[in-house]
């Protein structure tokens, strides 16, 4: 038996993460003016010095600016500051990501092709709208995250299977920021956004069209372009 040491986290890595989360889920936008030090430090219950190294590790990761006198603001999206959460998490958990992508092509598939025979019209109904709040979304991280999550939700919940639902939500909260910052990579990649549409577009109409072993396919399809596309930006 062989047990491995636990690395606890340093305390301005916890606030780090917290501020990205929140700047992830919306509740901190670019232009938005973060609290002071002192304020932080006391909502956070940790020291100054704490929440000043992790300003200041925001500060280098691209996520906000720090303005002398004035305070610190969120900095609006760019390539490095999206990647980033995605190269934090790689490097530390690497070989878990490629297994979250593997268990993916096991549940996903499946509950692509169990959609594809139990959906009800109502249920295809949400799939499609998803979608179209997708197409609508494409140039919007934010919004098209939900939309992209809530096309895949919508799927599970087709199959009539509550514990399909609960292991996929399971993985999503369990890898949020991971999964977030890889949809966003694969967004910003050329080409890609009208690529990924059309392989959600596929997946719909195989469900909405009763093709079970075309909706698994296409899904399959669709898993193996984002993992091979995260994998191409991983190696360079």
């Amino acid at each position: 038996m062989e047990f491995r040491p636990i690395k606890p986290k340093k305390i301005y890595e916890e606030i780090v993460e917290q501020i990205r989360d929140l700047m992830a889920e919306g509740d901190l936008k670019p232009g938005d003016k973060l609290l002071s030090e002192r304020e932080l430090a006391e909502k956070l219950q940790v020291s100054r010095a704490s929440v000043r190294e992790a300003l200041r590790a925001l500060e280098m990761m691209g996520f906000v600016e720090i303005r002398t006198g004035e305070g610190t603001f969120v900095r609006e999206a760019c390539s490095d500051a999206i990647i980033q959460p995605l190269a934090m998490f790689l490097s530390i958990e690497r070989g878990n990501f490629f297994e979250i992508y593997e268990v993916r092509k096991i549940f996903e598939t499946a509950a692509a092709r169990l959609a594809a025979e139990r959906a009800t019209p109502e249920e295809i109904q949400k799939i499609e709208e998803a979608l179209k709040q997708m197409e609508d979304n494409v140039a919007d991280f934010e919004k098209g995250e939900v939309s992209d999550t809530a096309f895949h939700y919508a799927i599970a919940e087709a199959t009539h299977n509550g514990w399909l639902v609960r292991l996929m939500r399971t993985i999503s909260d369990s890898f949020h920021s991971a999964i977030v910052a890889a949809r966003k990579q694969l967004f910003l990649t050329p080409g890609n956004g009208e690529k990924l549409m059309e392989q959600h577009r596929r997946i719909y109409d195989a469900i909405r069209n009763k093709q079970p072993q075309a909706a698994e396919r296409a899904m399959l399809d669709h898993l193996l372009f984002a993992e091979a596309e995260l994998a191409k930006k991983i190696k360079e």
